[in-house]
């Protein structure tokens, strides 16, 4: 199923620890609206101004999912209102922390939002992103975590 032009409903549900574990990924129905609204409201506009694919490597996370990945309990992943996201193809050192800055600030300047966190780990960075349906619940919350 498409969502928006660049973003379809299988992107949000691929999971290699779902599938090592044999957990079942599947978005029930009713939260299909909500990653709808994440693509028109943030993922699509982003994709479209940088010009590239972007990569989800986490989109929605069933339960036994998010319990799997260590998740917290109040993910939004869990409600279909999150992604975490990166360019496309992946870039190595230090070339990838500033793309991920400058798609923070591109969104806060852009679009509407819960949540930009920009995740630093060992081997890898992210953008965490969020959006609620009822636009009046968003929080337009900007984190960085350094867990390097």
């Amino acid at each position: 199923m498409q969502l928006t032009p660049h973003f379809k409903l299988s992107e949000f549900t691929r999971s290699a620890t779902a599938s090592r574990l044999g957990i079942d990924n599947t978005i029930p129905e009713a939260l299909i609206p909500n990653l709808r609204n994440l693509c028109e409201q943030v993922l699509e506009p982003l994709r479209v101004y940088y010009g590239r694919p972007i990569i989800i490597s986490s989109g929605y996370r069933s339960p036994p999912l998010n319990k799997a990945v260590g998740g917290v309990s109040n993910s939004q992943h869990l409600l279909g209102e999150a992604a975490d996201i990166a360019p496309s193809p992946p870039m190595q050192g230090d070339l990838e922390g500033p793309i991920l800055a400058l798609w923070a600030e591109w969104i806060m300047d852009n679009c509407c939002f819960d949540q930009l966190i920009i995740e630093r780990a060992q081997s890898a960075s992210w953008l965490h992103v969020s959006c609620k349906l009822d636009k009046s619940q968003n929080r337009q919350q900007v984190l960085v975590i350094n867990n390097k």
